[in-house]
């Protein structure tokens, strides 16, 4: 996957960015669903996240079960 490619946080400002894989929790339709190993910047600060495109498309596949269209 793409680096996001963030020097520091643009909701607080820290330089303490820092790239993760982990399982990511969405809540769809009422239900809770666990996305195995979805890349992200996680600032350790403020806790924002951060993802890039490849990331918000797995999401999109694993949480409805197909590729979403995108510009």
């Amino acid at each position: 996957m793409k680096a996001l490619a963030l020097k520091s946080c643009p909701n607080c400002g820290s330089r303490g960015i820092k790239r993760v894989s982990k399982s990511f929790r969405a809540k769809v339709k009422g239900r809770a669903v666990l996305v195995p190993a979805v890349e992200r910047e996680i600032c350790p600060d403020c806790k924002a996240e951060y993802f890039d495109r490849e990331a918000n498309i797995a999401i999109d596949a694993y949480c409805f079960g197909k590729t979403r269209q995108r510009a």
